[in-house]
């Protein structure tokens, strides 16, 4: 964007809407005398002589004597000083805009978990499977899990050659009963799993999405396979409590 020297301040001089009505007239006519552009507004002469001359000094308009009468004619040359800063923005704008659908276009494309579960079960006890450490240890892992915004907690399980067993996770989201989310940090993986419930006709759906993998490999098809199997341990767990 061009930085321009000028003493006039274009801005302020269409700040006010009287000015911009007055600039909106003159854009519609050659010229106008001060006594019929009065008559469009709730102000007297005097008022609206002091608004031309503020537009006079930022350049906006120009005037002439005929006879006794002055006239006033638009000058817009420069508004493209306002056009500059507007095209600049605009220009930023959308350029920011354009990042923005590059990346929800790009967390489109990358592998999700995604699966669903039905329970015959109240969504408060689902909701207590789900927050409960003790219980979490039964079909997820060890953890230390607490259902507190921030709180820095792992799961815990046997370590083997290729995983040493350990899942740093922080909660995200924790909106009783219906929402749960907490990040999912293992294997080289960053990702997040979200838990979303809903009741319907004394039965609880439960909806699991784990997003961020980098791709559909080893760790995407195992966290999958491994939620399928803790599903099903999460069934036999909410009949027992």
């Amino acid at each position: 964007m061009k930085e321009k020297n000028t003493t006039r301040d274009v801005y302020d001089a269409v700040a006010d809407p009287t000015r911009r009505k007055i600039l909106d007239l003159l854009a519609n006519v050659a010229e106008m005398p001060l006594h019929e552009l009065t008559v469009h507004f709730q102000i007297g002469r005097t008022a609206v002589s002091k608004h031309l001359t503020i537009l006079k000094d930022a350049g906006l308009v120009i005037s002439r004597k005929v006879g006794r009468e002055t006239r006033y004619r638009l000058n817009a040359a420069p508004l493209q000083e306002i056009q500059d800063w507007v095209t600049y923005y605009t220009k930023f704008w959308n350029e920011k805009i354009m990042l923005l659908h590059q990346l929800l276009q790009e967390e489109e494309e990358m592998p999700k978990v995604s699966l669903d579960f039905q329970f015959n079960s109240s969504i408060e006890r689902v909701w207590l499977a789900l927050t409960d450490s003790k219980i979490l240890a039964k079909w997820v892992m060890d953890n230390d899990f607490k259902p507190i915004v921030g709180h820095k907690f792992q799961f815990r399980t046997k370590p083997n050659k290729v995983w040493d067993g350990i899942v740093d996770s922080e909660v995200l989201v924790v909106d009783q009963p219906n929402k749960l989310s907490y990040t999912w940090i293992t294997a080289g993986e960053s990702t997040t799993v979200t838990w979303t419930l809903k009741e319907v006709d004394k039965t609880t759906h439960l909806h699991l999405e784990q997003t961020g993998f980098e791709k559909e490999g080893h760790a995407y098809h195992g966290a999958k396979q491994g939620w399928v199997l803790m599903g099903g341990k999460l069934e036999q767990v909410l009949t027992e409590l």
